[in-house]
């Protein structure tokens, strides 16, 4: 016995190194034994209780998640506790490696990942001689930085990983899976391909080689090598796999088209052979859909069409799968310009996307803005039909509104003439039927009525179409002529919407019917110049539209391409010519470069002046722009500040020494050469007056701001030349009895506007399909129209006002059609001086709105904002008007930076509840989501 304890006390010297036999032994078997176990039960926990989907690419390695990270939290902490004790009390145990990378493993399964990656930087960097304990620390960091997003880092990295590759053979295949990992994650998935075949054969983990088999098979068949994703499929299905997974793999490579199924007829075979084993009772969705998809690829849509909807009509739990099939149907009708349709299943697939879906956000943008890009489809699709109606003889045309109208009343009344009692879904599965058959019992909520979510949705919409309406009986009678149309489809129904709203005529008397709806589209015809001009420039429009909705909300550049093009290959000589060579210039970058250098001299050559080529020459163009800007707006308000202190003389020097440094910017000139002229007026007669009057109009005579002003004052000079001619000076003092005749500057304090609080706004209400969109990052846009910091305001070119059509989706609550409104700029400043912006707005009314009893005025809120409000407008029209015409001056009238300012409209009522910076943020919040829809 004392021999044994005698042994056990013996220092022990490895490599000049001195341990304490004890301290090794206790390490080891109290410490280090128990933590690796404790490591290896919960990965393999973690294994075992991850539910993937193999539907999507399998992630390679099955990684912590927030539960997970939580449930195991207290046994990570003992590990990392009683590692501790190895590091601080057992200095001479030569198990201090072990414990600091324990500690970073822990530290790993409970998510802490910025300390792992402190852990493991230390281990490989102390223990670099031992290469076993390097290389798994250095795996482990990289995991811990991609974990984090720091992919530069992490590559670095993994090439240090790749250095020490043969130096310890057991960590090679973990090596190759975490390289593939960071390929997978940088898009490069050749690349990953060759690297989990290295970690297939490097690995020894029956589980995980299984997994990484069916992933490369994944991978294979995305890449087209049907014949090795096929072996790895067949080793998964030979395998002691779970069945899911081994369904999956059959289920892949059966559709495969390999020397066994090389025909889309042998492939179906094996597929309804599938759906005959009792087995795959529970994946008839998935059988179903991928018959559908091998008669689609082979061109068979009707078979294909009616699989989908087989696919949908299965019982199943299995959200992916029905939003897949929702989303190929969807993408299907929209691709065949069956608007009508389409949008149905859309909407059916945002009920039952699941977070986890591929390219998630795309699919919610597109939902989105569904609405708005069907819309303009459905202008290019109409007057397209009206052209050609037009350009065909008399007799043709007889003959093809005879068909267009034969087929709109018979759709109208198919419905009808069918027993009420029998089912169409063996026609065609509704979007939102997700019912299952009566004799199943169905409680949860993809039944309509017992999902909330669904039924907000369908109150959302039923509002935004038909405002807040009584439930009671005919409630669609009430202004049911003047509410919009439903979406409508392809074919005929491209022509118009006048058969939806004939329906109740046609009820009454189908001649009567079918004679004004003939009358509609004869009515609607382009048949003369002004008319095709008219039906050519909705075209342009809704292209323009197209376009800039799949580039800037879908993110859809190929789209985007493709509409431009078209665009321009109908109207070469549009005005856009210049934005839209841009864009595509833009577009094209790093995707075709040939195409990108052909567009930028197409602009550059064409457009040499144009804002756009100044942004192609220099990218930076658009912020010395905005500086530029800056200092002259200071220079502006210096000005202004000299001529309310009415020294006259400064005025004139310094606006001619300011235009001579800076001749490019025309609207700030204009606007300084006003001042000069009022200047003028004050110190010199009446033919100095006008004659500098003349200079402006001469100098600017596209100026929509100042050029009209001043023509007002020459007209005013002509008719009062007599009186005018015989002051000493044209401008006279500040006497408010004198005859005036320009908006001069005053000092005189503006008016405070005092408004008794009314009810707070409303919240805004969303639908669910917008709000998931904001979620997947909607907000802040950064259009390549918009590139390089190009705001729309900046673009902007006159102050054009067109018809204005009723807002059907506005709330009528907060917006009525009659009430006191208020256009309202808030500035989000209460220091900067607002005087010669507010000066701007004036010189504004006294052209568009003279004679009008509307001003501006200004109310500080609570120290935060300052808020100039211009009315009153009595009707929303005339306040949208106004708005309408004054947004596109905005940037130059006002001489404070765009971002700390924004605009709204608003009734007197709900201005009063404006009292600080949170309210009048959440009223243009809601505004603009009022304005967007």
């Amino acid at each position: 016995m004392s021999y044994v304890i005698v042994a056990c006390a013996v220092n022990r010297q490895d490599e000049g190194v001195k341990y304490d036999m004890m301290e090794n032994l206790t390490a080891r078997y109290n410490i280090v034994y128990h933590g690796r176990k404790i490591i290896a039960d919960v990965e393999r926990e973690n294994f075992a209780s991850h539910q993937d989907n193999y539907q999507q690419l399998l992630p390679i390695f099955v990684e912590p998640t927030e539960a997970t990270a939580a449930a195991n939290g207290q046994l990570m902490d003992s590990v990392i506790g009683k590692a501790l004790d190895i590091i601080n009390k057992k200095t001479r145990s030569k198990y201090i490696n072990e414990a600091y990378l324990l500690t970073g493993k822990a530290n790993y399964l409970k998510a802490n990942y910025y300390n792992a990656v402190e852990f493991f930087s230390y281990v490989a960097h102390a223990f670099a001689d031992m290469p076993a304990y390097r290389q798994a620390a250095l795996i482990g960091k990289a995991r811990s930085l991609m974990q984090l997003g720091n992919l530069h880092d992490a590559g670095l990295v993994l090439d240090t990983v790749f250095l020490g590759l043969e130096s310890d053979k057991r960590s090679q295949g973990l090596a190759f899976a975490t390289q593939a990992k960071y390929y997978l994650l940088t898009h490069d998935e050749e690349s990953a391909i060759t690297m989990l075949r290295q970690a297939v054969e490097n690995t020894r983990h029956k589980p995980t080689k299984l997994r990484w088999h069916f992933l490369l098979g994944q991978l294979l068949q995305k890449h087209g090598y049907a014949d090795e994703a096929h072996q790895h499929y067949r080793r998964v299905i030979n395998s002691n796999a779970p069945y899911e997974m081994s369904f999956y793999a059959g289920l892949n490579s059966v559709y495969l088209a390999t020397d066994e199924n090389a025909t889309g007829a042998d492939r179906v075979r094996l597929l309804r052979r599938m759906l005959r084993d009792d087995k795959n009772a529970a994946f008839k969705d998935q059988i179903y859909y991928q018959i559908a998809e091998v008669f689609y690829a082979d061109g068979h849509l009707a078979e294909a069409l009616a699989n989908y909807e087989m696919a949908l009509q299965q019982p199943s739990n299995n959200r992916y799968q029905t939003a897949l099939t929702y989303l190929k149907l969807a993408d299907h009708y929209f691709s065949a310009a069956e608007y009508t349709t389409a949008k149905h299943y859309y909407d059916s697939v945002g009920m039952s996307l699941p977070a986890d879906f591929p390219d998630v956000g795309a699919v919610q943008r597109k939902i989105a803005n569904l609405d708005d890009l069907i819309t303009q489809l459905q202008v290019v699709a109409r007057q397209d039909s009206l052209q050609y109606l037009a350009a065909l003889d008399d007799v043709r045309r007889e003959a093809v509104l005879d068909t267009i109208v034969s087929d709109a009343y018979a759709r109208q009344f198919a419905a009808e003439s069918e027993p009420k009692h029998v089912s169409r879904r063996s026609d065609r599965r509704p979007a939102f039927d997700d019912i299952l058959p009566t004799t199943v019992s169905y409680t949860d909520n993809r039944f309509y009525f017992n999902n909330p979510d669904a039924m907000g949705m369908g109150q959302a919409e039923f509002r935004r179409r038909w405002g807040n309406r009584q439930l009671r009986d005919n409630w669609r009678f009430s202004d049911m002529l003047g509410q919009p149309s439903a979406t409508g489809g392809s074919g005929p129904a491209a022509f118009g919407e006048g058969a939806a709203a004939l329906a109740d005529t046609a009820a009454l008397d189908s001649t009567a019917w079918v004679q004004q709806l003939r009358g509609r589209y004869i009515e609607a015809l382009p048949d003369n110049e002004a008319k095709l001009a008219t039906s050519h420039g909705q075209i342009h429009d809704a292209l323009l539209r197209i376009g800039n909705t799949y580039r800037d909300e879908l993110r859809d550049n190929e789209a985007a391409i493709n509409t431009y093009e078209e665009l321009l290959k109908r109207y070469p000589d549009t005005e856009e010519a210049a934005l839209l060579y841009y864009n595509l210039y833009r577009l094209y970058t790093d995707v075709d470069e040939a195409r990108a250098a052909y567009y930028k001299d197409r602009l550059l050559t064409a457009f040499p002046d144009a804002l756009y080529s100044h942004l192609v020459r220099d990218p930076s163009y658009m912020a010395k722009l905005e500086q530029q800007k800056r200092v002259l707006d200071q220079a502006y308000e210096n000005v202004y500040t000299l001529y309310t202190q009415q020294r006259y003389p400064d005025v004139i020097e310094e606006v001619t020494r300011i235009r001579r440094q800076n001749p490019e910017r025309q609207q700030i000139a204009s606007q300084l050469g006003y001042l000069q002229a009022l200047a003028l007026g004050r110190t010199a007669s009446l033919d100095t007056f006008e004659h500098a009057l003349l200079q402006l109009v001469e100098d600017f005579p596209d100026d929509s701001l100042i050029t009209p002003l001043v023509a007002q004052h020459l007209a005013f000079i002509e008719v009062n030349r007599d009186t005018l001619a015989a002051r000493p000076y044209a401008l006279q003092g500040a006497d408010e009895n004198r005859e005036r005749f320009v908006d001069e500057p005053t000092m005189t304090l503006w008016p405070q506007l005092v408004i008794n609080h009314g009810p707070e706004p409303p919240r805004p209400r969303r639908e669910l399909a917008v709000a998931a969109a904001g979620q997947a990052g909607l907000s802040g846009r950064n259009s390549l129209g918009n590139a390089s910091g190009v705001s729309r305001q900046q673009l902007a070119k006159t102050a054009e006002v067109g018809e204005l059509g009723p807002n059907v989706y506005r709330d009528l609550e907060l917006l009525p059609d009659s009430a006191t409104y208020f256009f309202v700029i808030n500035v989000m400043n209460e220091r900067v001086n607002l005087a010669p912006s507010r000066f701007g707005i004036g010189q504004f009314n006294r052209t568009r709105y003279a004679g009008n009893a509307i001003s501006h005025q200004l109310k500080v809120v609570n120290g935060e904002n300052q808020l100039v409000y211009i009315g009153p407008f009595y009707r929303y029209d005339d306040a949208k008007r106004y708005e309408t015409s004054l947004l596109p001056l905005l940037p130059d009238i006002m001489k404070i930076p765009a971002d700390i300012y924004n605009t709204f409209v608003i009734t007197e009522t709900y201005f009063g509840t404006l009292s600080d910076f949170d309210k009048i943020d959440d009223y243009h919040a809601i505004y603009q989501e009022q304005m967007d829809k």
